[in-house]
C-alpha cells in the first residue's frame, strides 16, 4: 500500500507553485498570453461595447480585467504591487472623504462616479510575478500586430471616401444593438466642416482621436523595440488619416522621451525622418487640415481651447468663488454635470482631462495622491519608461480618460503589469554593446526570448 506522504508532498509542492508562479513555464506562459490578448482585444476591438448594470454601462474590458488578474492571481502569476496598494487605499481615502464633505456641505455629488473609480483604478495594483515578465516582448509584438490591423483599415477608410468608391457607414452600430454601445463619444464626423470624409476611426474605437493615441503607442512600440520600418510607416499613415492633433502630441511626446534616453545621433535621424514625412504630409488635403488646427488653443470655441485651456479656467473659477474647493474639490461627476450644461447652453463641447477631473472633483491632496498611485502604479520601474510616461500623460492631460477603462487599461499589458522588468532599459544597453543591436533586439523583433526568470522574492512584491 502506497505511503501517504508523497501525496502529501505533492499538495505542499502544488500549493507552493500556486503562491510563487514558479511553475511550467510553457504551461504559465500560455496562461498569461491568453489573458493579455484577451485583454488586448478588449480595449481594441470590443472598445465602444458596453454591459448595462443597473441603468449603467459597464466597459467589457472591466470584466475582461478583473477577471483575467483573479484567474491569474489564483494561479500565482499574478502579485501584489505593495507600495502602489497603500498609496491606493489612501488616496481613495481621501477622494471619498472630499466627496463626503462637498455632499454634506452642498448636495453636489455623484455616488456612481464615486464608486467607479476605485472599480476601475484597483486592477493597476498588481504585476506579473517576475519568472512571468519575459513575456513582454511578446505581449509588445502582438499590439502592434493588432494595431498594424486596424492601421489597414482606417487607411481604407479614408482613402475609399476620398476615391468616391465607399461611403462611411458605421459596421458597428449596424451590427451591434444600440443599447450595448456607449453614447456620448463622436465617433462618426467629417475631417472638417462641410466635408463628406468621415475621420478614420477603426470602426471600433469610441473616438478618432482615442483611435490616434493607440496608433502613436503602437508607433512608439515599433520604436522602442525596433520592430522595422514597415511597421511604423503604416501605423504613421494611419495616424495621419485621423486628423487628429492629441495622437501627433502623444507622438512627440513619446518622441521627445526616447530622444532624451537615446541621444543625439538617434534624435537627428528621427528628426529627419519626421521632416521628410511631415513635408510628404503637408502636401495632402489631410495634412493641410491638420496644419490649419495649429494655433486652436488661442481660439475661444476650438477644439484646443475646449480641451486644454476652458477646462482649467472653470476650475479656477471654482477655487475663486470657493476656496475650500481647491481642497476638497466640487462634487464627484461635477466635471462631466458642467460639461453637460455648457453643451446644453452653448452647444460646445467641453472636454475635461483626466488631470482636470482630478483637480475639479476631488481637489489638491486627492490629486496628488493619486498622481503618486500612478507614479508607482505605471512608471516605476516600468519595463519601457517611454510607453508609461507618454500613456500617463495621454491619460492626464489629453483625454478624459480617468473613468474610461477601455482606454485606460492599454497601459495594464504595456506597462503596469511588467513592472520591474527592464524591457527597454536592456534593449538600449544591448543596442550600444552592438551597432546591429545585438541578440536582444533580434529576440524582441521575434516576440522575445523564451526565459524563466527566478523570483526575486518569495512573494514577488515590490518594495
Amino acid at each position: 500500500m502506497p505511503s501517504p506522504i508523497p501525496d502529501l508532498a505533492t499538495h505542499q509542492r502544488r500549493a507552493t507553485t500556486r503562491r510563487t508562479g514558479a511553475g511550467p513555464s510553457s504551461i504559465a506562459d500560455r496562461r498569461v498570453m491568453a489573458v493579455l490578448t484577451a485583454l488586448l482585444v478588449s480595449v481594441t476591438v470590443l472598445q465602444r461595447l458596453a454591459l448595462p448594470l443597473g441603468g449603467v454601462l459597464l466597459a467589457v474590458s472591466v470584466v475582461v480585467a478583473l477577471a483575467g488578474i483573479g484567474y491569474l492571481l489564483y494561479h500565482g502569476d499574478v502579485v501584489e504591487n505593495s507600495a502602489a496598494t497603500r498609496v491606493f487605499v489612501v488616496a481613495m481615502a481621501v477622494c471619498f472623504l472630499a466627496a463626503g464633505i462637498v455632499l454634506l456641505r452642498s448636495g453636489v455629488g455623484a455616488v456612481t462616479s464615486l464608486v467607479y473609480l476605485p472599480a476601475i483604478w484597483v486592477v493597476f495594483c498588481f504585476r506579473l510575478h517576475p519568472a512571468r515578465q519575459h513575456l513582454y516582448g511578446r505581449v509588445a509584438d502582438r499590439f502592434e500586430k493588432l494595431m498594424v490591423l486596424f492601421a489597414v483599415v482606417g487607411v481604407l477608410q479614408t482613402v475609399g471616401q476620398a476615391v468616391g468608391a465607399w461611403t462611411y457607414v458605421d459596421v458597428v452600430l449596424r451590427v451591434v444593438p444600440g443599447e450595448l454601445l456607449f453614447t456620448g463619444y463622436n465617433t462618426s464626423y467629417p475631417i472638417q466642416y462641410g466635408s463628406p470624409i468621415i475621420k478614420a476611426n477603426g470602426f471600433v474605437f469610441v473616438e478618432p482621436s482615442i483611435y490616434a493615441q493607440f496608433l502613436a503607442l503602437a508607433i512608439l512600440s515599433t520604436l522602442v523595440r525596433r520592430s522595422g520600418w514597415v511597421r511604423t510607416v503604416l501605423l504613421a499613415v494611419a495616424l495621419v488619416c485621423t486628423i487628429s492633433g492629441t495622437g501627433l502630441l502623444f507622438l512627440a511626446f513619446g518622441v521627445a522621451v526616447l530622444a532624451v534616453r537615446r541621444g543625439g545621433r538617434w534624435t537627428a535621424r528621427i528628426v529627419a525622418a519626421a521632416a521628410v514625412i511631415g513635408a510628404v504630409a503637408l502636401m495632402t488635403p489631410f495634412g493641410q487640415i491638420i496644419a490649419s488646427r495649429t494655433d486652436e488653443t488661442s481660439e475661444t470655441n476650438s477644439s484646443g481651447s475646449l480641451r486644454f485651456v476652458q477646462p482649467y479656467e472653470r476650475i479656477v473659477e471654482g477655487w475663486s468663488t470657493d476656496p475650500w474647493s481647491l481642497l476638497l474639490g466640487q462634487g464627484a461627476g461635477s466635471a462631466d454635470d458642467l460639461a453637460d450644461r455648457i453643451f446644453a447652453a452653448t452647444g460646445l463641447p467641453i472636454n475635461f482631462s483626466g488631470l482636470a477631473k482630478l483637480l475639479m472633483e476631488y481637489g489638491l491632496l486627492a490629486t496628488l495622491l493619486f498622481g503618486v498611485f500612478v507614479w508607482l502604479a505605471v512608471v516605476r520601474r516600468s519595463p519601457s519608461p517611454t510607453l508609461s510616461l507618454s500613456s500617463v500623460f495621454a491619460s492626464a492631460v489629453l483625454t478624459g480618460a480617468l473613468l474610461q477603462p477601455q482606454v485606460l487599461y492599454v497601459m495594464l499589458p504595456l506597462c503596469s503589469l511588467f513592472l520591474g522588468h527592464h524591457h527597454e532599459a536592456e534593449l538600449d544597453a544591448s543596442r550600444r554593446r552592438s551597432p546591429r543591436g545585438g541578440a536582444a533586439v533580434a529576440a524582441e523583433r521575434a516576440g522575445g526570448a523564451r526565459i524563466t526568470v527566478p523570483p526575486a522574492s518569495p512573494n514577488g512584491n515590490l518594495s
